[in-house]
């Protein structure tokens, strides 16, 4: 994985991964209700595998990551609303996939029953930008309803407590959106500083146990942009 997607309201952030050795590919503007979810690259697309599936409305992603990727185009039933918004948010974990079944996009659904990846009901539609994966099998959410689905699953769950991440235009934002992880690095990129959140020692223990690295683009406060998604 040398490129990453995300959105260029916050250019520090791209701007550091860049340094890192990055491709950065922006996000686009698409037509959510909530105007700071219009740029978020975890309501664009889901890398499954060696497929992408990208809105049909970000035009200029699916021809960027068609060079890489197969790539099949959704949201036949996008409207920009809550829960229609999130048929893209989900989670890959190794041969499961953790959503909102009910919100995502029949041809995710479709290519998860042909390609055997289990999926993992959850009630919360922003699955992506809830949770910070740390491994295949290891995520960190403060959402009390993905803590309650994972709990009989192989997935190991950190639970933390909510807020502590600052998202323009809301109370507060998710962790997993202020954050994405590079499976082939084996390093999770925060969008802050992870010190500052009242959690840090227990995700520093956890990101230790998993063996995973921890890299924080900047010194600010955790900010929620969307995600980073590694491709």
């Amino acid at each position: 994985m040398n490129k990453a997607i995300l959105s260029e309201q916050y250019p520090q952030f791209a701007a550091k991964l860049q340094v890192y050795g990055y491709e950065v590919i922006p996000s686009e503007t698409i037509p959510c209700n909530m105007p700071y979810e219009r740029d978020h690259a975890d309501l664009q697309c889901l890398i499954l595998r060696d497929t992408a599936f990208v809105l049909s409305h970000c035009k200029r992603l699916i021809g960027a990551l068609s060079r890489d990727y197969q790539v099949i185009v959704c949201g036949d039933r996008f409207s920009g609303q809550y829960p229609d918004n999130t048929c893209l948010s989900a989670v890959p974990c190794g041969n499961k996939l953790l959503g909102r079944i009910a919100s995502l996009d029949e041809k995710v659904k479709e290519f998860c029953y042909d390609h055997d990846i289990e999926l993992i009901n959850v009630n919360q539609g922003y699955a992506k930008c809830s949770c910070v994966q740390i491994a295949d099998n290891a995520v960190i959410t403060a959402d009390n309803g993905m803590i309650h689905a994972l709990r009989d699953t192989e997935i190991d769950v950190l639970p933390i407590g909510k807020g502590s991440v600052r998202l323009e235009g809301a109370e507060y934002g998710f962790l997993g959106g202020a954050s994405g992880y590079d499976r082939d690095n084996k390093a999770v990129y925060f969008c802050g500083n992870i010190e500052q959140h009242p959690d840090a020692e227990n995700i520093k223990d956890f990101f230790q146990t998993y063996g995973t690295k921890i890299i924080c683009l900047t010194k600010d406060t955790l900010t929620d942009i969307g995600g980073l998604i590694f491709c």
